[in-house]
C-alpha cells in the first residue's frame, strides 16, 4: 500500500523511503539466547543496511533519518514538523528565533532537531534513538561510521578500545556486540564524545570475555545515542579468545 504522503511504500518488512535517505547522517540487552545463522550482509537486505525489522518504518523526521519507529510514530513526527512552526515564539526568546511557546520543547531527535513538540514527544525521540539497535534487521550490517576499535588480548578474551570522531558533542556512544549467537545487540559499554563530537585516545570500553564455541569474529555496532544512527567500528576476536 501507498504511504500516506507518496514517499515510498509499505511491505510487511519496512517502508522504503527516497534512496538519497541512506545519506550516514531503559534499553534491555537480550543476552544469552540462541539465534539461527550469521547476520545478513547489506546486500541481502530488501532496503539496505537500514532495514527495519518487521512493525517499524523509518522515522523520516528530518532528511537522512532512518531510526526505525512503529508508523504512528512516523505519522507524528509528519504532523509535529507541520505544526512546527505556529508553535515557535514568533518574536524569538531567551533560545534565540527557535524558543518555543509555553508547553513545548525542542524535540531533539537530533541535536539540531528544534522543532517545537509537547515534552512527551521529546522522550519518544530519545526512546527511539536508544532502542536503535534492536530495531534494524541487521544492525552488523550497517556501515562504518567514524569510530574504530581495537583488541588488547588476555588469557580470558580481551580489553577493547575505541577512537573516533563524528559523533555527537557531549554525547553517549554505545557500544554492542553482533554476531555472538544472542537475540539482538549485545550490550559493552558507553563513553562520552567531546565537545567537538570526538573520541580522543584509544578509550577503554569493555572487559569481553571469551564465549565457548564462538568461531568467528564480532562486529562492534556503534550507536551515536543523540542521534540514533548506528554504524560499525570493526571487529573482536575476544569473545572466540579462550585460553
Amino acid at each position: 500500500m501507498r504511504s500516506r504522503w507518496g514517499r515510498g511504500r509499505t511491505t510487511g518488512r519496512v517502508t522504503l523511503g527516497s534512496l538519497s535517505a541512506w545519506l550516514i547522517t531503559a534499553v534491555t540487552v537480550l543476552a544469552g539466547v540462541l539465534v539461527a545463522g550469521p547476520p545478513a550482509a547489506a546486500a541481502d537486505l530488501p532496503y539496505g543496511p537500514y532495514t527495519c525489522v518487521n512493525g517499524f518504518v523509518w522515522r523520516e523526521a528530518f532528511p537522512g533519518d532512518l531510526v526505525c519507529v512503529t508508523p504512528a510514530i512516523r505519522g507524528q513526527g509528519w504532523s509535529e514538523n507541520a505544526l512546527g512552526p505556529s508553535r515557535r515564539e514568533p518574536n524569538g526568546g531567551p533560545y534565540g528565533p527557535d524558543t518555543c511557546k509555553q508547553g513545548f520543547v525542542w524535540r531533539e531527535a537530533r541535536p539540531s532537531d528544534r522543532v517545537c513538540v509537547p515534552p512527551p514527544s521529546r522522550d519518544q525521540a530519545r526512546s527511539d534513538n536508544a532502542n536503535a539497535p534492536w530495531r534494524l534487521v541487521s544492525p552488523g550490517a550497517t556501515p562504518r561510521g567514524g569510530v574504530s576499535v581495537s583488541t588488547t588480548p588476555h588469557q580470558l578474551g580481551g580489553w577493547l578500545y575505541a577512537t573516533g570522531s563524528g559523533v555527537s558533542p557531549y554525547g553517549a556512544v554505545r557500544f554492542y556486540a553482533v554476531g555472538i549467537n544472542t537475540v539482538g545487540p549485545y550490550s559493552l559499554g558507553v563513553l562520552t564524545a567531546t565537545p567537538s563530537g570526538t573520541l580522543p585516545g584509544w578509550q577503554y570500553v569493555a572487559d569481553i570475555r571469551c564465549r565457548s564455541g564462538q568461531t568467528g569474529p564480532a562486529t562492534i555496532v556503534v550507536l551515536d545515542q543523540a542521534s540514533g544512527l548506528v554504524t560499525t567500528a570493526g571487529t573482536t576476536d575476544a569473545f572466540r579468545r579462550c585460553g
